[in-house]
């Protein structure tokens, strides 16, 4: 029958052309309407979707797919999804409708939430709209890797001008990613910067995040003086030529902080974590370690094990204490561990090593305790 299956698509494609013309019922409908039995009606529909008739096909895939439907056809998850594939490749949204609730929950081939964001996306295509909401939904989840291209783009901003809060923040991340669009950051920041001005801490952190890290551009000292303040039109990706005086400048340093710090307010850890990283780079922002340790350790007491393992080993070399403590990078490596952080377990096993006995015993014992606090 796999045999059989392959030779249908070779049939289907050269005789696709011909059923459509056809301005009669479909061979489906026909056999529907004058039903044969047992044997003849599974040869009857077979030879129909060989044909390169959608309904015949759709009908074999389904039954393929359950097991039911037509006498004679068992399970069998590769003729469901040939027969299904070849119905959807003729433009029928239910074909591929139907293969993406298979592959989402696992009716007859594999648990696949990517797979069936593809055929969602497909049915979509085809203008089936639960189709289209269904694949926005998983898209948004984190269920698929991708939006898979322009018309979902489309989709995805209508949900957004409609002001949901997720859609924004997916449109604006493919847009700063350029997937399944082309990379667009002014587009994506026009996004953020939307939702952010209601007050949402993460547009805020991810707008702030393009700012900080946007590059460098030149600038005109006339420009500056003009309009007082390093912002507006008159920045340039290239020195311009008639310029000699032209500053190389950041743009976003200001206010790529100002939105991060927004962020961190509202209690948003890599927000924190953003600035405090940045702060001891001292090159997205001006260094300042005390500052940098005091963000950083908000974004710990938040569970972010970044800051975590960076307080370790700022506390084991004594940078930002009033010296080095390794009971204090101990603990904190340790926490760092217990949120998953591989390389954390291999610099406390290494700390470890260098600790006196009464020294590791009083670092496990403040590490329980805060892991008790948190319940860790």
């Amino acid at each position: 029958m796999r045999i059989a299956a392959v030779i249908a698509v070779l049939l289907a494609a050269a005789l696709a052309g011909q059923a459509l013309a056809q301005p009669a019922d479909s061979l489906a409908q026909q056999l529907a309407a004058k039903p044969a039995k047992g044997k003849d009606a599974r040869a009857a529909l077979i030879a129909a979707a060989q044909q390169g008739d959608p309904e015949a096909q759709i009908q074999l895939g389904r039954a393929y797919l359950t097991g039911k439907g037509v006498k004679g056809v068992r399970k069998d998850a590769v003729e469901a999804r040939v027969w299904l594939s070849l119905a959807a490749a003729s433009g029928r949204a239910d074909a591929a409708a139907e293969l993406a609730r298979a592959h989402e929950k696992g009716i007859g081939v594999a648990k696949d939430d990517v797979e069936a964001a593809r055929w969602w996306y497909r049915a979509g295509k085809f203008g089936d709209e639960a189709a289209r909401q269904r694949f926005l939904e998983m898209f948004l989840a984190g269920q698929t890797d991708g939006v898979g291209g322009p018309e979902a783009a489309d989709w995805l901003t209508a949900r957004a001008l409609g002001g949901d809060a997720a859609a924004i923040l997916g449109l604006a991340s493919i847009y700063e990613r350029g997937r399944g669009v082309p990379a667009d950051p002014a587009e994506a920041r026009r996004w953020y910067l939307r939702l952010a001005l209601s007050g949402d801490a993460e547009a805020q952190y991810r707008l702030g995040r393009m700012l900080l890290t946007a590059p460098s551009r030149w600038r005109a000292p006339e420009d500056e003086a003009r309009d007082g303040q390093w912002s507006g039109p008159n920045w340039m990706a290239a020195k311009p030529d008639t310029e000699t005086h032209a500053y190389l400048g950041r743009p976003g340093m200001v206010p790529g902080e100002r939105w991060l710090l927004t962020a961190a307010r509202r209690d948003h850890a890599e927000a924190l974590f953003l600035l405090a990283s940045a702060r001891l780079g001292g090159i997205d922002l001006p260094f300042d370690l005390p500052l940098a340790v005091s963000e950083l350790e908000a974004a710990a007491a938040k569970g972010h094990a970044g800051a975590l393992l960076r307080l370790a080993e700022l506390a084991n070399k004594g940078q930002g204490y009033h010296g080095k403590d390794p009971v204090r990078a101990w603990v904190d490596y340790d926490l760092a561990t217990r949120l998953g952080r591989k390389d954390a377990e291999m610099s406390r096993d290494l700390l470890a090593k260098t600790m006196s006995g009464r020294q590791l015993s009083r670092a496990r014992q403040l590490a329980q305790e805060l892991r008790d606090i948190l319940g860790m």
